[in-house]
């Protein structure tokens, strides 16, 4: 087994299994992105799993969380002035996430060169709302490029991956009559409402009349009933999801001020009489079929968007949709090989993976 520590690297703490014990030269690096109040530590029943499967799996803490630099009073400046109603706050809104994305950049740069990664070998996964800091890489990362590294980079990024994100993660607005904790009870209740409603499972129909808004199944039951204190003391961390913390404010903003959208709009299509930057990087879309309705809503939105995108006649990045049946949104803590296999896999099996198109 491979052994897994913590390591640092720029701004970032993470967990890294290392080199497969034995690999070939073009093994793959999974980087995983946690979301909001989530950890690294939220990935780590997949660790133990990557020497099995000839992988490598790197686990970052984002900026606020444990062993990575907090943010700055000037970073924390400019998350706030999102807030304001003034006309420059839908631009440091976008200014902030690029400064994430540079981030991210910066990260995947040492890591190859430290670590003299593969050609074509790097994943990056995203998950929850952390598919925003990988669609800010992807929407970013072209023009880093160009200032920065020539075309190194973009020679080692296979696939970007949107694994389970929630519709407002994408950019996607809400449909009438949705039901979200957060904007319900108090503040000082989301410990007891919000994470038994996030990471429950759901029986969902195909339309947003059978979304089950509210009310998860009894069995099986919330993933985070599931888990010891000491799980839970290491997985979730909560000073980013307070009422000023950086992940609320920047979840909010990046819904009020279309930052979310941008990103996704700047990550998967090309501006008019242009070509897709970074076009051999795949964008996949992987949905939990039994997440919350968050999630559902998220892919039917994707189609639709793509569908209509196409008739239009714009350009789009290679892509592919993966449903993982059963699953809900902690599958790589209550499933971790099958979620494992699947975001390493160029062809996932035991899902259906179907291209956009065709939806």
């Amino acid at each position: 087994m491979q052994s897994t520590q913590w390591k640092r690297l720029g701004v970032f703490a993470f967990l890294d299994t290392g080199p497969p014990p034995i690999h070939q030269k073009d093994y793959v690096t999974l980087v995983m992105v946690h979301g909001r109040g989530g950890t690294a530590d939220f990935f780590s029943r997949l660790l133990p799993l990557a020497g099995k499967l000839g992988a490598r799996v790197v686990a970052i803490n984002r900026r606020d969380y444990p062993g990575s630099t907090p943010f700055s009073e000037e970073d924390r400046a400019l998350l706030f002035s999102t807030t304001y109603d003034t006309p420059a706050a839908s631009d440091h809104a976008d200014h902030y996430m690029k400064a994430r994305a540079g981030e991210f950049y910066d990260f995947l740069s040492q890591l190859v060169k430290s670590e003299e990664l593969p050609i074509n070998s790097i994943i990056l996964a995203g998950w929850s709302l952390g598919t925003a800091f990988v669609n800010s890489f992807l929407a970013y990362g072209p023009s880093f490029d160009l200032e920065l590294w020539g075309a190194g980079l973009s020679q080692h990024i296979r696939r970007v991956i949107a694994y389970d994100p929630p519709s407002l993660a994408m950019g996607y607005p809400f449909p009438d009559g949705y039901y979200f904790p957060l904007n319900d009870p108090p503040i000082s209740q989301e410990k007891e409402v919000f994470p038994s409603w996030v990471t429950g499972h759901y029986a969902d129909g195909d339309t947003l009349e059978t979304l089950s808004l509210r009310n998860a199944l009894d069995e099986p039951s919330p993933t985070i009933t599931r888990m010891s204190h000491e799980d839970l003391a290491s997985t979730f961390h909560e000073p980013p999801t307070l009422l000023d913390g950086s992940d609320t404010v920047i979840q909010k903003s990046g819904v009020d001020r279309g930052v979310f959208s941008r990103l996704r709009e700047a990550a998967l299509f090309a501006p008019q009489h242009s070509e897709i930057a970074w076009p051999n990087v795949e964008f996949r879309y992987v949905c939990c079929d039994r997440s919350v309705w968050l999630m559902p809503w998220g892919i039917w939105s994707f189609g639709a968007e793509i569908d209509q995108v196409r008739k239009d006649g714009k350009r789009i990045r290679k892509h592919s949709v993966v449903r993982m049946k059963g699953a809900n949104h902690c599958a790589h803590w209550d499933e971790p090989e099958r979620t494992l296999r699947l975001l390493l896999s160029d062809a996932p099996s035991d899902i259906n993976v179907q291209d956009v198109a065709k939806l």
